[in-house]
């Protein structure tokens, strides 16, 4: 039966709900280092070691490397984008003007071709592009949007020049492998090279296991040759149905599990897997139905992402989910 992985803070930010967690068979905790920094992971560390005191036992450690992507800049207020609007995304050293939007990617521009869909904040606002030029691209909003700082743009069925990882992600495997965590998260893993990068970094470490993060379409190009080269791997639901066709991720979650059962790599399952949790104390019934569903195609783990950090009821999902792992053991 699968494992429950608990993503951390602010929600679980206590020894007494770390205790609970521990008691309702989390064993691996979580740290989302696109959101944290050294100092809070270094507070929150020190709370698990005496949540760990008091229940006689141990959590393992997963850092989730930020991973280079790609953002919107600063904007001062919300800005409202209406259907059909055009506007631009600009880049390099050109200041955006009225309703332009300035990206951090400057090679946008090379890589993307008319008629592309660019997706903004996992495609809550998509745009599609009517023109290029040196230093920006024209694009048509394809839905209203209130557009804030720092979004993450995707860019689906798009190859990007960028590096697997940054300056900063090495400071933070170094900071993992001197705190002793357990597993490393590789997002948006595009072939076994890039594990063989970051196995590099780690020195081959056999403390420190390896997941790597099935994201979008050239990750599922290179599935197998991930598979051979990683400890885990982490089917990322919530950017793989940012990149492709929502309507394929059942299929492709599917198959990734099949292939990992056979080659014998631990398999975890991500993503609103309880999301309506973060604010309400019960499931829908087609977020239990997903749950009963990956454990029977075999996940090894199932974790929990927004429900353990913003959510509203973090020891109750965990509890949820325990229940319907016990309800599938029970009848099998």
């Amino acid at each position: 039966m699968p494992q429950i992985i608990a993503t951390l803070w602010p929600s679980t930010n206590t020894v007494e709900i770390l205790q609970q967690l521990y008691k309702d068979w989390v064993r691996t905790l979580r740290f989302n280092f696109t959101h944290e920094t050294k100092k809070t992971a270094l507070a929150r560390i020190s709370m698990i070691r005496q949540a760990e005191k008091e229940v006689d036992g141990k959590f393992e450690l997963m850092m989730d490397i930020e991973w280079p992507s790609i953002r919107t800049g600063i904007i001062k207020e919300p800005r409202l984008y209406q259907k059909w609007e055009l506007f631009k995304i600009v880049v390099g050293k050109t200041k955006p003007e009225n309703n332009d939007i300035w990206c951090d990617y400057s090679w946008i521009v090379n890589d993307v071709d008319i008629g592309d869909i660019v997706k903004i904040e996992s495609g809550l606002f998509d745009a599609v592009v009517r023109k290029k030029w040196s230093d920006y691209i024209l694009l048509e909003a394809l839905n209203e949007f209130s557009m804030t700082s720092k979004r993450h743009i995707n860019l689906p069925g798009v190859h990007m020049d960028l590096p697997t990882i940054t300056e900063k992600d090495k400071e933070n495997i170094s900071f993992a492998l001197e705190n002793w965590f357990e597993q490393i998260a590789i997002s948006f893993c595009r072939n076994a090279a890039d594990i063989q990068e970051v196995r590099q970094l780690i020195n081959n470490s056999n403390q420190t296991k390896l997941i790597a993060k099935i994201e979008n379409q050239e990750g599922l190009d290179h599935i197998d040759e991930i598979i051979d080269a990683s400890d885990m791997v982490m089917v990322a639901r919530g950017d793989l149905w940012t990149e492709l066709p929502i309507e394929k991720i059942p299929e492709i979650q599917m198959d990734i599990v099949k292939k990992c059962k056979i080659k014998h790599t631990p398999v975890i399952i991500a993503t609103q897997m309880l999301s309506s949790m973060v604010n309400s104390p019960a499931p829908t019934r087609a977020e239990v139905s997903d749950i009963f569903l990956a454990i029977i195609e075999g996940a090894d783990y199932l974790m929990l992402s927004e429900e353990t950090t913003i959510g509203l009821h973090p020891v109750e999902s965990v509890q949820m989910m325990n229940r319907v792992i016990a309800e599938v053991q029970n009848g099998r």
